[in-house]
């Protein structure tokens, strides 16, 4: 056995989202989140109760300062080896550290910290101590997120104004080095995501002041170039260290088209640059974790990486501590996508211990949406609210339908939560049916074949945003899904959605109705048309009629859009789940199963990640192969189902999926 630092369980993730929530920078201002912030218990208390075989010794060293206290004798400090003799011990350890993560770890031959060990606020209430294989080193701290780094040079340098441009090639997240700077001479490092952004002084996102030594190890930042406006630039010796977490790429799509392969790959590339100590949104501008964003991150890993470890962090940090105050990220919607994805984390993990431990704060957060509706049991904006839904103009007057639609939601999802600790969470879904019927009776228009925005305002708006929930929650029925399609999705006088954020879901949508050929149109024009102006990961937002650095623009800023936005990697889960059509039935994925779809394309090959293991679909001439190493698979084509045997090729010729 070996030891591993251990922290009251929770805290690891709060205390690194408070560093990171922390380092957000607009031009040379520190800006921190608007919304409440949760921290770690400053001083929480361990014991462990273990049985010596033989006598031995144990020495506890932490983060913080506290004291040991050995089978109820005296206090012994940190540090301090302690002597056992052989026999049943009880260990008790009271750590303090008001300005970092109160964390401890076990020096002994005999007993070693691990998540057996339980741990309190110094409340009567204990819980299993958290704990990470990252952190077996006591001299490598939990305060300390493992990242990893790998040298990276310009691939161009070329003199611009009066100094020098460094362009990395594609985007990336680095601590740039500066190497043989004159020594005392000033000056000041600009950063962008565009050529124009770097060279552009008066209106760069990012800079830094730099003076007074031979080299300099930047700060991590975003950027693709580095512009240096001084006459000494010329002399500099300048690389980066592109800082990262070894993520693997299970996941893989390859087609004829060689656009859609280049989509693929820079989704990938744009959704390991936000994945970091958490899913982020973006790396240049925010690089704060919102729950909506993450929503869609919980899906993309799942065919890329498939890596719970991840979501598990993401997710405890987005619910905090209750009480609850106000929604997540202070936005209605995005309360509602944190409680689903507890469950959709669930269901594609099997990680029913995690669900258990969250589920007090789950509970408590749903209960305070449900004290903010109003008198007919609609979700409306409170103050200090935010309805956001996207960026767009959706009329949220009064009770907004797609708040209501996600409601039901997360109110079906709590269900299921509950059965999966054990409980009966039929009220739930009692409730749901409910809000359903409601939804239909206020909000659909059978003379329109769609539902409103809101029925609130009297506009009586009916928009693709609304009409997407209404798919992608489970409101609408099969007829109604049917309707929508047809009178709003396929309905060019319904103005198109400009974000990949909703992008995804309408292709999400279209693609559970059948509809992949469309979708795979919509990859080569909106995410292919970002490629073809030169991007090199996904943006925040793609309007094609836009020219030149109006590309760049957003929030009143020149160049405050992000040009590498997680929420743009959506065709990875799409090609994955769609194309190669991998799909978990059961939890963890003990049950899925394959069911190609070529989307009107003439070959299709890759593989999907499923807890575990993987699935490798290929499709050409006819042909379509399937392998597999795990057990539970099922092969669908049309009415047929064929059985998917763990590490044999199943080939099935001629077939048209």
């Amino acid at each position: 056995m070996q030891s591993k630092w251990i922290w009251y369980r929770g805290d690891y993730e709060i205390y690194h989202g408070l560093l990171l929530h922390s380092r957000r920078r607009e031009f040379d201002v520190n800006i921190p989140p608007f919304w409440c912030q949760p921290t770690v218990y400053p001083t929480v208390s361990f014991t462990k109760t273990f049985e010596a075989k033989t006598e031995g010794y144990v020495k506890i060293i932490a983060c913080g300062d506290g004291f040991v206290r050995f089978d109820g004798d005296k206090k012994y400090p940190m540090g301090k080896d302690i002597f056992f003799s052989e026999g049943t011990h009880r260990i008790d350890v009271t750590v303090n550290n008001p300005n970092g993560l109160p964390c401890i770890y076990a020096v002994s031959d005999t007993v070693y910290t691990d998540r057996s060990w339980m741990v309190s606020d110094n409340t009567s209430t204990a819980i299993n101590a958290g704990d990470n294989p990252a952190y077996t080193d006591p001299a490598s701290t939990p305060e300390n997120f493992p990242f990893s780094y790998r040298r990276i040079m310009p691939v161009s340098i070329k003199s611009s104004g009066d100094g020098m441009l460094y362009d990395f090639g594609f985007e990336t997240f680095a601590e740039l080095m500066i190497e043989n700077a004159v020594e005392n001479v000033a000056m000041t490092v600009y950063f962008g995501e565009s050529a124009e952004e770097a060279t552009d002084m008066k209106d760069t996102y990012l800079y830094e002041h730099i003076e007074g030594m031979m080299s300099y190890r930047l700060s991590a930042r975003a950027f693709r170039y580095v512009y240096i406006p001084d006459k000494t630039a010329a002399s500099l010796k300048v690389c980066a260290y592109y800082e990262y977490i070894p993520l693997e790429d299970i996941g893989s799509f390859e087609c004829e088209d060689k656009l859609i392969n280049d989509v693929w790959k820079t989704c990938a590339y744009t959704f390991h640059l936000c994945s970091r100590e958490f899913f982020l949104d973006g790396i240049k501008r925010d690089r704060w974790v919102w729950s909506g964003d993450a929503y869609q991150s919980y899906m993309i890993n799942d065919y890329l990486f498939h890596n719970n470890e991840i979501t598990r962090r993401t997710i405890t940090l987005l619910l905090g501590k209750p009480p609850y105050k106000q929604h997540i990220n202070s936005i209605n919607d995005y309360s509602m996508y944190l409680i689903c994805g507890v469950y959709d984390y669930y269901f594609s993990s099997g990680d029913a211990d995690f669900v258990k431990f969250v589920m007090p704060r789950v509970k408590e957060l749903y209960d305070f949406a449900i004290s903010r509706l109003d008198e007919r049991g609609y979700v409306v904006q409170r103050p200090g609210d935010w309805i956001f839904i996207d960026w767009a103009d959706i009329d949220k007057a009064g009770a907004s339908a797609g708040e209501q639609m996600l409601l039901y939601k997360a109110s079906r999802a709590m269900s299921r939560l509950y059965a999966v600790c054990g409980k009966n969470g039929s009220e739930y879904e009692a409730y749901a049916e409910n809000l359903r019927e409601r939804i239909d009776r206020d909000f659909w228009r059978a003379d329109r074949g769609a539902y409103v925005d809101s029925a609130d305002s009297g506009l009586e708006k009916v928009g693709r945003h609304t009409n997407v929930l209404a798919l992608m929650t489970g409101t609408a029925d099969e007829e109604k899904k049917k309707l929508i399609i047809e009178n709003v999705l396929k309905n060019e006088d319904i103005p198109h959605i400009t974000t990949p954020y909703f992008g995804f879901y309408e292709l999400d949508a279209l693609c559970e109705c059948g509809e992949l050929d469309y979708a795979t149109e919509q990859i080569r024009s909106y995410w292919g048309g970002m490629l073809k102006l030169g991007a090199t990961s996904i943006w925040e937002q793609y309007l094609p009629h836009e020219k030149g650095t109006e590309h760049y623009a957003m929030y009143g800023m020149k160049y405050g859009r992000s040009l590498c936005h997680a929420w743009g990697a959506g065709p990875v889960y799409l090609l994955g789940r769609y194309y190669l059509g991998v799909k978990a039935t059961s939890a963890g994925a003990e049950t899925f199963e394959v069911r190609p779809h070529t989307g009107g394309l003439d070959k299709i090959m890759g593989t999907v990640p499923l807890n575990g293991g993987y699935v490798y679909v290929e499709y050409e001439n006819g042909r379509l192969k399937v392998y597999t190493d795990k057990t539970g698979g099922t092969l669908i084509l049309g009415n047929k189902k064929l059985a998917l045997k763990k590490d044999e090729n199943l080939i099935v010729e001629p077939v048209n999926p």
